[in-house]
């Protein structure tokens, strides 16, 4: 926020302006070089589906579908429905569960590491990827692995346990063990084994969002999904519902830089920066201003003797934050949407088929 709203979240947005690609176009053209890869399936909010097919558009990408969610319900249910799209033919691909909302520095790196996870998957594994730990975040899941992963040798490892967001304590502690890992949030594994999995510890889970597609409610590349059915799923990760539970689970080391761009600190950390160490975009009058990321859309901003300071202006809304502090956002645009601020939600840009409107 302010850039990424409920309206137009951050998924669709060019957050590393090297180009001039969202973060969903590059994760798929990330897997452009990978072999024997099918069309994406895209899951992704009803609200969103115009915004998604038109960037599938820009970069001549046909989808196998779009299935579109009426509301979230975590990685569970919408890992099993992919599932069961991808099986619904008799096939038994591997599915590369990818979230749309990293930054990879390395592609080549990163596509060696998913051949490995494919290897391990085709002998029946459940794979997932784990960061080398930089820092002690609180805000980044983490993966304990039953052997040290990033020892040198960069192996596999079977999973003991996932931990959601600890305390800085606790992440101290995690940073110094080889044994921890940030979560990625990818996987790979055959259709079939995560199906048998999900029947083993949650067939409610498969029979609910069985239900929620049976209509077969098609309308040109998207497939909506029952609402009554989907709000039957238990709102659950597939760390929790699965990969805690499986013996199956193997975690290996993502060997390229990683980021899930949570938040505008891991932003200026990531972009390209001055020799003051400040990101600036456009219309900016600068001086004696260092460690800042400074981002206007159209209105000039001019910046005197400041520092470690985000500032990122739109046309309907202007945030200032000191760059320590930015795990604080997300409790100032619940307290808009508490106060039904419009600009906590939406953008005044919207999306249709045949463009926008503001």
């Amino acid at each position: 926020w302010p850039i990424s709203r409920e309206s137009f979240p951050k998924q669709y947005l060019n957050l590393i302006e090297n180009n001039h690609q969202s973060l969903l176009q590059k994760t798929i053209l990330r897997l452009k070089d990978l072999k024997d890869i099918h069309n994406p399936m895209i899951l992704c909010n009803e609200e969103h589906r115009f915004i998604a097919a038109e960037q599938l558009r820009q970069i001549q990408i046909k989808p196998k579908l779009i299935l579109l969610e009426p509301f979230g319900r975590n990685t569970a249910p919408a890992i099993t429905l992919a599932t069961l799209k991808a099986t619904e033919n008799g096939e038994d691909p591997i599915l590369i569960i990818l979230p749309s909302d990293h930054y990879i520095k390395d592609n080549n790196l990163f596509l060696e590491s998913l051949n490995e996870g494919i290897e391990f998957a085709r002998q029946d594994r459940l794979v997932t990827f784990g960061i080398l730990p930089t820092s002690p975040e609180t805000g980044f899941g983490y993966i304990k692995a039953e052997e040290p992963i990033f020892n040198g040798n960069n192996k596999s490892s079977n999973i003991k346990e996932f931990i959601e967001k600890p305390n800085m304590e606790l992440a101290l502690k995690y940073i110094e063990d080889k044994r921890f890992a940030w979560n990625s949030g990818i996987f790979v594994f055959k259709a079939s084994v995560i199906k048998r999995e999900l029947k083993k510890f949650f067939p409610e889970l498969i029979e609910h969002c069985k239900n929620a597609i049976v209509d077969k409610n098609f309308d040109m590349d998207f497939q909506r999904i029952n609402p009554k059915e989907f709000k039957k799923c238990l709102n659950i990760s597939i760390d929790n519902a699965i990969m805690e539970k499986t013996t199956l689970g193997t975690v290996l080391p993502l060997k390229t830089k990683w980021s899930d761009l949570g938040s505008w600190e891991a932003i200026w950390d990531n972009s390209k920066k001055d020799k003051n160490n400040n990101y600036l975009s456009n219309n900016l009058i600068i001086d004696d201003v260092k460690n800042c990321f400074l981002k206007s859309d159209n209105r000039l901003i001019v910046a005197v003797g400041i520092k470690d300071l985000i500032v990122v202006d739109t046309n309907d809304a202007t945030l200032i934050i000191d760059k320590n502090q930015c795990n604080k956002i997300k409790s100032i645009v619940e307290k808009l949407n508490e106060k039904n601020i419009e600009e906590g939600k939406r953008h005044k840009k919207v999306y249709r088929p045949w463009g926008h409107f503001i």
